[in-house]
């Protein structure tokens, strides 16, 4: 048996996908220390927004 398959991104660029990863990484972060609070959700809204921009 063999099994075929590949992952796309839906963020075509390399350096906005590292800029959405690290975006995200400080935002879970901010969230184990702080829990949900405004700067969080201003962060959530950032990334998704920028996540709804570049993806495809």
């Amino acid at each position: 048996m063999v099994a075929v398959g590949w992952i796309q991104s839906r963020v075509r660029r390399s350096d906005r996908r590292e800029l959405l990863f690290e975006l995200n990484t400080a935002r879970l972060a901010l969230f184990q220390q702080e829990g949900n609070d405004d700067i969080f959700d201003l962060l959530t809204r950032s990334y998704t927004n920028l996540l709804r921009m570049w993806g495809e």
